[in-house]
């Protein structure tokens, strides 16, 4: 039987107790934990691509008349949500010019209030000769939808589609308020007089925004995305235990 010197027997004791410190130190290692916050996802959670088509729109033309006396006073109300734009057109024509058909052109103005509550006025006069004036304007609702939604499967994902952000329904089915007035230009006052006003129409046609879902499945949210992987070393360093214990230099005292 070998005997050990008394320095064997210590540098043998010193190691075995840094291998009990770090099989300790690896047993209780425990990886850092991902901070958990809005980019997580719900487990089993999809992405579905929303795909805009921008669609047309024709609501029924307004044949109507503007007296100098009393205005056109009228409502009109698109059945669409995701309203894009709103365009009107107002036409009409002078029946009552005079002097070579250059002299007693009326004015017509076109007064809108949209369900917001915001307003718009223009105001446009007969032409020469011809009598015609027409008022053309778009009012733009600024709506954007977003492109993507996450939902766990595609009947949640169309019933998202159905809500804000993805529906805005401010503009569907509320009224919009509509003025149309006339300025007489005759200045003579028997000519003023046969002059009542004039028969206008009003066309409008609008944009909104109509949808598709595509499921995305090149992007996956099956999980946390910030998920360590498997190996929890494989990103990490080392725990330095190991070379502690190689770095001892035991074998130079045998």
């Amino acid at each position: 039987m070998i005997s050990l010197k008394k320095n064997d027997k210590i540098i043998i004791i010193v190691a075995v107790v840094l291998l009990v410190i770090a099989g300790v130190g690896i047993v209780m290692y425990q990886s850092p934990k991902t901070p958990s916050g809005p980019s997580s996802t719900i487990t089993g959670e999809k992405i579905y691509d929303v795909i805009w088509t921008i669609r047309n729109g024709t609501l029924d033309t307004i044949s109507e008349f503007a007296g100098k006396k009393s205005q056109y006073q009228g409502t009109a109300m698109i059945p669409e949500g995701n309203i894009k734009s709103i365009t009107f057109n107002l036409s009409w024509t002078d029946d009552r010019m005079t002097f070579m058909k250059r002299m007693g052109l009326d004015s017509l103005t076109l007064e809108v209030t949209t369900p917001d509550g915001v307003t718009f006025t223009e105001t446009n006069t007969s032409a020469p000769i011809t009598g015609e004036g027409t008022i053309t304007y778009t009012v733009s609702t600024g709506i954007i939808p977003p492109v993507s939604l996450k939902a766990t499967d595609e009947k949640t994902a169309q019933a998202k589609l159905k809500e804000k952000p993805y529906n805005d329904d401010s503009w569907a089915n509320k009224d919009i308020t509509i003025n149309v007035s006339v300025q007489i230009g005759e200045l003579r006052i028997l000519k003023k007089l046969r002059d009542k006003g004039n028969d206008f129409e009003l066309k409008i046609t609008y944009q909104y925004y109509d949808s598709v879902l595509k499921e995305d499945k090149t992007k996956n949210t099956g999980g946390d995305s910030n998920t360590p992987p498997d190996d929890p070393w494989a990103e990490q360093e080392k725990p330095p235990y190991i070379s502690m214990i190689i770095n001892t230099g035991c074998g130079r005292y045998v």
